[in-house]
């Protein structure tokens, strides 16, 4: 009865959600020409226009697919230096455009001279002499980060060669204490997706807001985008089939009612997902211009409770709950990038790079799981498919 409960306060809380209010139009840039469908946000204290939707690159950009979303006048593009050759290859797609875009990349460097030399690294694949934005790379907790990366990331910013700094975070809970404190830190990209946005973001979103610090949202549509890879996974021999009913085939217009509710809270500055061709990214970009509707909301509710057993929403509530201290938001995070994201490299990479004693424990060595999500993960289940798949 008590996890129904907090399954029901869950729901209520993704109904209600975008507490920092509703999308207010803003005035493009002179650097941006006015583009029909494409709306455009302040980035926080930056001073950057952004498009409300913009383009995260991942592991394999197509070069036609960021012409095309050029061409419509997205303007914000985010890749990162782990993510294989994705500078080089978005370097390449926009020679000749640099003027019509901002670019946002990341750094995994852990001391003041790997992050200066990941950037001269991106610069050169990028095929520029400066990036918009520089971030550093999944930062979830306070330890890790450090004066010294910041103090790197601000010299850079000094030198021109970004004109912005700041970090990407899972749990923006964890850090954003940290951010504050810094003083130096300008964009804060963080997970953001229906209906965990809401409630356990909100106080964090707010804080960084009221401080100026630019948003941008990732994640926003990775378990809705991966609906018909999970649909096969059901029917298959490698999950067990938990009794989803995979009833609803619209996962492109959900990704796009996805993608709406996060822009409903004024404090992003823009949602980032991939655009895996022109037709998806075209659909998408209509999120920008069209108002979130109950249909919206019906379809998101449903998706979602289909979801609900598969997908970790990153909340991040059961830290500390497991008897042999597994972190289990973020193994369950690089099982999705290979169950919902496509990408098994990507999720055996990251799983590998947790400490030893984490990946050798066997969830099925456990009679019974001492986790309780309150979002209803099937969390036994979900890890043990991850140990298998990743281990």
């Amino acid at each position: 009865m008590k996890h129904e409960s907090s399954r029901r306060n869950f729901l209520r809380a993704g109904l209600i959600m975008p507490a920092a209010g509703l999308v207010s139009s803003t005035t493009e840039a002179r650097r941006f020409q006015s583009s029909p469908g494409v709306s455009y946000r302040t980035l926080g204290k930056t001073g950057l226009k952004v498009s409300s939707v913009g383009f995260g690159t991942g592991f394999n950009p197509k070069p036609e697919v960021v012409a095309r979303a050029i061409d419509l006048g997205v303007n914000y593009f985010d890749t990162a230096r782990i993510y294989g050759d994705s500078e080089r290859i978005f370097g390449t797609a926009i020679k000749g455009k640099r003027d019509k875009i901002l670019i946002s990349t990341k750094t995994g460097g852990r001391t003041k001279e790997e992050i200066f030399q990941q950037m001269e690294l991106s610069l050169q694949a990028l095929g520029t002499d400066y990036v918009d934005v520089y971030l550093l790379h999944a930062k979830d907790s306070p330890e890790s980060v450090n004066d010294d990366m910041i103090g790197a990331m601000d010299a850079l910013k000094k030198q021109g060669k970004a004109r912005n700094i700041g970090l990407s975070t899972h749990d923006p809970n964890n850090v954003v204490d940290v951010v504050m404190k810094s003083g130096k830190l300008d964009v804060v990209q963080l997970t953001y997706s229906y209906p965990i946005g809401g409630m356990y973001r909100e106080n964090a979103i707010k804080k960084l807001n009221a401080a100026g610090i630019g948003l941008v949202a990732m994640k926003v549509v990775i378990a809705i985008s991966g609906i018909r890879m999970m649909e096969e996974f059901a029917k298959g021999k490698t999950l067990m089939n938990m009794g989803i009913d995979f009833s609803v085939k619209k996962s492109g217009e959900a990704c796009v009612s996805a993608i709406k509710w996060a822009l409903l809270n004024s404090a992003i500055g823009t949602a980032i997902p991939d655009h895996n061709n022109i037709a998806n990214l075209e659909m998408n970009v209509r999120a920008m211009t069209e108002p979130y509707t109950a249909k919206d909301e019906r379809l998101l509710y449903a998706l979602n409770e289909q979801m609900r057993p598969l997908y970790c929403r990153m909340c991040y509530e059961c830290r500390g709950q497991c008897r042999h201290g597994l972190p289990i938001t973020d193994t369950l995070r690089y099982l999705a990038y290979n169950d919902f994201g496509g990408n098994y490299h990507q999720a055996r990479q990251n799983f590998s790079e947790l400490p030893r004693e984490a990946r050798d424990v066997r969830c099925a060595d456990c009679s019974s799981c001492t986790v309780r999500c309150p979002a209803g993960v099937a969390v036994r289940e979900r890890m043990i498919r991850a140990q298998e798949l990743l281990a």
